[in-house]
């Protein structure tokens, strides 16, 4: 390189120099990124019914937002979620129709969430109303988005199926005041099925057809099964009731794991229809029901006859609620060999009679248990009281409340105002059960052969709490009575002296009118657990022959309990909850 070259080198550099200079100076300042604002509540949050069972709610666009969280709730209920949506609305199915709903909603964005908007409530719209005038006699659901409305006694007949949705209302035939209600009722003839599985949320109703503070005991006629099962009576025997159920035949069956279909999460109201006195439908009328067929958390209020009457057969239940019968809560003849266990019954005053025109009545001789070895019709037993197969159902863990003194006609040395009515050659087992607050006795066992059962270790009686009744046992010397206390010497059958609604924690007492709506808590009240354990509160031994018939009960095993009545005193959410209700009209 020359010497002209390099000699321009340092003045090139420094030209260099202050082109760099010049350039840092002309780069733009750094921006921060911007930053998000908030996510805001949705705005403008309502609904409509497009069915009735859903409910579509729509809610204006949030800046920013990715996705919207929508919740729901009933009454003043907990919100829950009810789903998510990436537009401004979501359907909301699955709801109880003619019923109000309140619903809010939040923006999301990513881990981000709003706050929650205004609630907006929407009422699910009202059902149809579909008139059923003929028998089902091919397989057919009935949905919830309908009122099935039955216009006479409506078998499901010809091997069919029904299927009812949860949530789904059937009611009777239309009422006019001042006229006897029309005989409508729901019968399941042999052969065929009913499948009606409501839920603890959706229970399946049937009920009156008239307004809610305008029904009566007697409004419609309740639900009949016929199955094919043994029983012990002999030759052709019809169903209880006014025609066409008085010319259906239940007798003569040979097979006792037969299956008439499910029934769950079923409430039966103000049934007991009648076309002359004395011949009143029962709530839930079951006859010769097989081993298969499934039934469980039914309830029965106000009907005008039995609340649950089996006639022979050998199906099984649990999870059973009377309230306000009519006659007997629970009722079970003529060769009935099934098992249930956790029943809940309750009579209180005034007794409500039946509507205005109706020629039904209610009984002159109520009880929580009337139970019948054989003999409800003269020359159908052939061997009387004695006729096989014996009468041995087996009752677990009930509380049976009667309504104390002047509300039931009580005859002296007669066989009503009683919490347990064992008669006519009947064997079985009642254990770990509460019976109160029954005008007459508690317990009375009629009848030779009832005695004969009792000393054949065929008739068990054991394990009971007893509270409020005026005898605990039939008295000594009583015409054709054999239940005195010497008969169950240490059978673990204790007497309170607490009044018997004391025992727990919701139960009015005999002289209060219960209200419509009362929250009933079958739990004990608080100090009274002790009064509801079993002697000793320890151990669960299951008395005489049973341990031989506990199994295949639901699938398991019935067992014995620590405690007595319904509910296990450590429950914290008892099986009734969420799906039962009880009022007067």
């Amino acid at each position: 390189m020359s010497f002209a070259s390099t000699r321009w080198l340092p003045r090139l550099a420094a030209f260099a120099g202050l082109l760099a200079i010049v350039a840092c100076g002309d780069e733009d300042p750094v921006t921060p990124p911007v930053q998000p604002q908030p996510l805001a509540a949705p705005a403008g949050l309502a609904g409509t019914s497009p069915s009735p069972t859903s409910i579509r709610v729509t809610w204006s666009a949030v800046t920013g937002a990715t996705s919207y969280e929508v919740e729901r709730a009933t009454g003043t209920g907990a919100f829950a979620s009810a789903g998510t949506a990436t537009a401004t609305e979501l359907t909301v199915s699955g709801l109880l129709p003619e019923t109000d709903y309140r619903f809010r909603v939040r923006a999301i964005r990513g881990t981000e969430q709003s706050a929650f908007s205004t609630e907006a409530t929407v009422r699910t719209s009202n059902r149809a109303t579909v008139q059923v005038t003929a028998d089902v006699t091919t397989n057919t659901t009935w949905t919830s988005d309908n009122v099935y409305q039955l216009t006479r006694i409506i078998s499901i007949a010809n091997g069919a199926t029904l299927t009812i949705q949860p949530g789904t209302r059937i009611i009777g035939g239309p009422i006019t005041p001042g006229q006897a209600p029309p005989v409508t009722a729901l019968m399941v003839l042999r052969g065929s099925r009913i499948v009606a599985n409501g839920t603890r949320e959706n229970p399946i109703v049937m009920t009156s057809a008239a307004a809610a503070g305008q029904r009566f005991p007697g409004d419609w006629g309740g639900i009949i099964i016929v199955g094919n099962a043994r029983s012990n009576r002999t030759g052709r025997v019809v169903v209880e009731g006014p025609t066409p159920a008085d010319t259906v035949g239940w007798t003569g069956g040979n097979l006792d794991n037969d299956n008439s279909g499910e029934l769950r999460y079923v409430r039966v109201e103000f049934a007991g229809a009648a076309a002359i006195l004395n011949v009143e439908l029962n709530s839930f009328s079951m006859y010769a029901v097989g081993s298969n067929t499934r039934m469980e958390y039914l309830q029965a209020i106000r009907g005008l006859d039995d609340m649950f009457e089996w006639f022979g057969g050998t199906v099984d239940g649990r999870y059973l609620v009377s309230y306000e019968s009519g006659d007997d809560h629970f009722d079970a003849a003529e060769g009935y060999r099934g098992r249930n266990q956790f029943l809940i019954a309750l009579q209180t005053g005034p007794r409500v009679s039946p509507r205005p025109g109706n020629p039904g009545a209610l009984s002159a001789e109520q009880s929580g248990f009337e139970v019948d070895g054989c003999g409800s019709a003269a020359g159908t037993c052939a061997q009387g009281f004695n006729s096989t197969p014996y009468n041995m159902p087996v009752f677990a863990n009930f509380t049976i409340m009667g309504p104390g003194a002047g509300v039931l006609p009580v005859r002296a040395g007669g066989d009503g105002g009683l919490g347990a009515n064992i008669r006519r050659g009947t064997g079985g087992v009642w254990m770990n059960g509460v019976l109160a607050r029954w005008p007459e006795a508690a317990l009375s066992v009629f009848d030779p052969e009832t005695n004969t059962r009792i000393t054949e270790d065929s008739l068990n009686v054991r394990n009971l709490l007893l509270a409020d009744n005026p005898r605990d046992f039939d008295a000594v010397g009583a015409t054709n009575r054999f239940g005195q206390a010497d008969k169950f010497t240490n059978n673990q059958i204790r007497t309170t002296t607490n009044a018997a609604h004391t025992l727990f924690a919701a139960v009015p007492s005999a002289s209060t009118e219960v209200a419509n709506g009362f929250a009933f808590d079958w739990r004990p009240a608080a100090g009274t657990a002790g009064q509801l354990l079993r002697e000793g509160g320890t151990g669960a031994t299951l008395p005489g022959r049973i341990p031989q018939r506990v199994t295949n009960f639901f699938g398991g095993t019935l067992a014995g309990t620590t405690y007595v009545g319904a509910i296990d005193p450590a429950s914290t959410d008892p099986w009734y909850a969420g799906w039962t209700t009880y009022f007067r009209n």
